[in-house]
């Protein structure tokens, strides 16, 4: 796939000088940092969007039936997720969802356990609040991140911890966490009574033959899940597409609702129904082409680093890799420095995603093979000296 040039046209963050010069200073010529794709958007989205605009009427709607048949076809099919109408809450973000969970159901200086390296909101959301942010390091084996059970059960058995929230898959590392690995985390929530908040967003994001399973999958076993989740990455509506919330509790979800419901955080958007509900029905062969896509990217990677000491984590799922200097620079500042200036990408610092993150540095590569060719050489070129 080709990259929409067009999108030069638009105000996107990612571009914005103030934030580049800001996080990166004025040496970026390539902006490959925020998790936003760069191609067109399916056609079928387009068209619709196009049509709904022609016609005037913008008075206050609701999602029709067909907006959650086409919905609950598409979580049947891509994500073997069995979609309730009635256990669903619709948000503005997956982060406002997570906000109100941690607020509702913590206490000041509570614990809410996260699993660094992982992404940075969720911190945020956890410290504004006054709660105790709670680490669960993930282990490096081999160039594969790992859970670490012993650890999570000795921290979920803390009376002050209550909360255990997931990135499935996981961003930045690009885990997809098995069927298996979801069973034990399960099981230490349902031991210990900890809420379980799963982050999905990236669910249809998934590469060469990995298999996406659900925390939904374990329902049955134990009620206290929530699945926080949105379409917004899979077809490249970030600034249009709102979240969900799969809440199967009651209590939860009257919970969720009630607070959403006092901050006027429920109204309908028309452009967003319709343009999730043409990607639903007719955005199959499009995220088909993304996927080969960024897996042909992955190998371009692959090959571009084979001769360097940078190491590629490589991805399970999402569309960003983690890519590894541990073996080039002595400190987080050096290598971020010396790889933003020589080499003109903007990349995410793996220190922003925690301390385990920190000789690390994102990369996104929902973009054209050309590109991602180009700015690999550049990184590789630019580690040459310090190596």
């Amino acid at each position: 796939m080709e990259i929409d040039f067009k999108l030069k046209e638009l105000p996107l963050v990612k571009n914005k000088l103030e934030t580049l010069d800001f996080l990166f200073g004025n040496a970026i010529t390539m902006s490959m940092w925020i998790a936003d794709m760069e191609f067109e958007i399916a056609q079928p989205i387009q068209q619709a969007l196009i049509d709904r605009v022609s016609n005037s009427g913008f008075g206050y709607e609701y999602k029709p039936d067909s907006f959650f048949e086409a919905q609950k076809e598409w979580y049947k099919e891509k994500n073997r997720i069995q979609l309730n109408k009635n256990q669903i809450v619709y948000s503005p973000s997956i982060k406002t969802t997570i906000a109100i969970l941690i607020e509702n159901f913590t206490g000041e200086n509570e614990g809410v356990i996260v699993q660094p390296p992982v992404y940075m909101e969720f911190g945020d959301a956890i410290e504004s609040r006054n709660r105790s942010l709670v680490n669960n390091a993930l282990e490096l084996v081999d160039n594969r991140y790992y859970i670490n059970f012993k650890d999570l059960e000795e921290k979920a058995k803390l009376a002050q911890n209550k909360v255990l929230i997931i990135c499935n898959p996981q961003n930045p590392i690009g885990r997809v966490w098995t069927k298996g690995e979801l069973k034990e985390i399960v099981r230490i929530c349902k031991q210990n009574n900890l809420l379980l908040i799963s982050d999905e967003i990236h669910k249809d994001v998934i590469l060469f033959d990995h298999q996406f399973t659900s925390a939904l999958q374990f329902i049955k076993d134990y009620n206290r899940i929530v699945v926080c989740t949105s379409e917004s990455k899979t077809f490249n509506l970030c600034s249009i597409a709102d979240s969900m919330a799969i809440i199967p509790e009651q209590t939860i979800r009257n919970s969720i609702t009630d607070t959403l419901k006092k901050y006027n955080l429920v109204a309908n958007n028309a452009l967003t129904r319709v343009a999730l509900e043409a990607a639903y029905k007719g955005g199959h062969i499009w995220l088909a082409e993304v996927l080969k896509t960024v897996e042909e990217n992955v190998e371009i990677i692959k090959k571009a680093i084979e001769n360097s000491k940078i190491e590629l984590i490589v991805p399970e799922g999402t569309y960003q890799v983690w890519l590894n200097f541990e073996k080039v620079y002595k400190n987080t500042e050096e290598m971020f420095n010396e790889i933003t200036k020589k080499s003109g990408v903007a990349l995410n610092a793996g220190h922003w995603y925690g301390s385990k993150g920190a000789m690390f540095m994102r990369m996104n590569i929902a973009t054209s093979n050309e590109k991602v060719a180009k700015a690999i050489t550049r990184i590789v070129e630019a580690t040459e000296e310090a190596s």
